[in-house]
């Protein structure tokens, strides 16, 4: 994914609110309801309150960032969670890819949270899913005035090449085995396993999404366990006791399943989470032995491979991708339709082949493309370079069923105003599934719209579901 760039100017804007006092909570605990920043009333954000908040104490926060300004979706996922484990949950609504003043987004949530609500400085999270995890660590990594303790990523690795500059900053990674960002993340894995930085990665059963429930509760029992170690939250020996065994008990499901990454996942965390909080004495021995194990190295090189694979199916269609885009191709007829077919080919591939590593590659292989030629249109609609984005968003809406790059084609038109166009690629949207008439009537570029007949016809059905 395309990695989105948080300016500096957050620590400035920032530091001001630490004088600030903690109004009155929220009379809707228990509610998610929608907040309008009182600093600035062109952003807002989701708010999620435990059942139980009071004011009288401070509380834990987890700061959501949702690619397309959800702010609303992730804390549905999550809000059980939240009551269960007595954490507050905002998630911003203008925080988005291609936003063009994320600085301003991240800003406006934190202040405004931390006038209104009492917040625990020691236990401050963020999290975000594709585009919005790599605002998260950005926030964490740009902000020392936020006092950030961890990043919860999904689907996405660090904010940019650069890796994580801060190495006590906790790291937990939500991917799933179908997502394009896979092998970024297994890459990361990697580093934060050499450096000995602390992280833990789940990979669930699943492509491109905000993890499922299990994983994100596996998220935050894990920066409990370890702001307990820290120091920064109470111990709780019931707690602790629980997650022992479970992690105990998956170091004995991976060794008699010979599985050698699932094993490293469970001897590191015994072996860096709880030092000082129970007695793991072999969890050290047992990580090093696996390291040098002739099965580690093997599933090590199998991962390899995959990375390895991916990346040339991606880089084989990529640079026909950006010819196309860039205009420079001698006959972009016949480049289109090449790009169209190497496209399907790989996408055949990852629904029919027998082998599931292979079909696993090429899912991943078509969805990083297909993604990046979504985002390309994406970016020429956002530097109204109409053109551009019409080719895009057409090209990847013949290689893939998804009504997606149809719904861009339409507020592509709307916003030059071509509302015929706009009302008929509305129409194919619909006809291949899509269902969601508040995502339509919500979207200020189809505001246009609103008077005409046909568009009318079309929302009548779409609004009776």
């Amino acid at each position: 994914m395309r990695l989105i760039i948080l300016a500096c100017l957050i620590c400035v804007v920032i530091k001001p609110a630490l004088c600030q006092t903690v109004q009155s909570p929220f009379p809707r605990a228990g509610q998610i309801v929608d907040v309008t920043c009182e600093g600035d009333s062109a952003q807002s954000y989701a708010l999620y309150l435990p059942a139980t908040y009071l004011a009288a104490k401070p509380w834990p926060i987890i700061y959501f960032f949702d690619p397309g300004g959800r702010g609303r979706r992730p804390l549905e996922l999550y809000k059980d969670l939240a009551e269960k484990y007595g954490v507050v949950m905002a998630g911003s609504n203008n925080s988005r890819n291609f936003s063009s003043d994320q600085s301003r987004n991240v800003s406006a949530i934190w202040l405004d949270t931390h006038r209104r609500l009492a917040l625990d400085d020691h236990l401050t999270y963020v999290s975000g899913f594709s585009g919005g995890a790599r605002v998260a660590g950005l926030m964490a990594l740009n902000c020392p005035q936020c006092q950030i303790a961890g990043v919860i990523a999904h689907g996405a690795g660090y904010p940019s090449n650069r890796g994580d500059a801060n190495d006590k900053l906790l790291y937990f990674f939500a991917i799933g085995d179908q997502d394009f960002n896979w092998s970024e993340v297994m890459k990361v894995r990697r580093d934060r396993e050499d450096k000995g930085l602390p992280y833990r990665v789940r990979v669930f059963s699943g492509p491109h999404q905000w993890a499922p429930v299990a994983v994100m509760e596996d998220a935050i029992e894990w920066i409990m366990i370890r702001a307990m170690k820290a120091g920064d939250r109470p111990p709780d020996a019931a707690f602790i006791d629980r997650q022992l065994h479970l992690t105990q008990a998956d170091a004995e499901d991976a060794e008699k399943k010979n599985d050698a990454m699932a094993q490293l996942a469970a001897y590191r965390s015994l072996a860096s989470d709880f030092p000082g909080l129970a007695d793991v004495p072999q969890a050290e021995k047992k990580l090093a032995v696996l390291k040098k194990s002739s099965a580690f190295k093997a599933a090590l090189k199998k991962e390899q491979e995959q990375i390895d694979q991916q990346f040339a199916s991606e880089t084989e269609v990529s640079g026909k991708l950006h010819a196309y885009m860039s205009g420079r191709a001698d006959d972009e007829v016949t480049l289109a339709s090449t790009i169209v077919q190497e496209m399907r080919q790989i996408n055949d591939q990852a629904e029919h082949s027998k082998n599931e590593a292979k079909r696993l590659v090429a899912k991943r292989a078509f969805d990083g493309l297909w993604i990046a030629g979504i985002e390309d249109g994406q970016e020429e609609l956002e530097s109204r370079h109409f053109d551009k984005a019409e080719a895009c968003f057409d090209l990847m809406s013949k290689v893939s069923d998804s009504y997606w790059p149809l719904l861009l084609l339409a507020e592509t038109y709307a916003a030059e105003g071509n509302k015929k166009q706009a009302v008929r690629e509305l129409k194919e949207a619909v006809r291949r599934g899509m269902t969601d008439a508040e995502a339509i009537e919500s979207n200020d570029r189809f505001q246009i719209l609103k008077t005409d007949p046909d568009f009318q016809k079309l929302m009548q059905p779409l609004k009776a579901k």
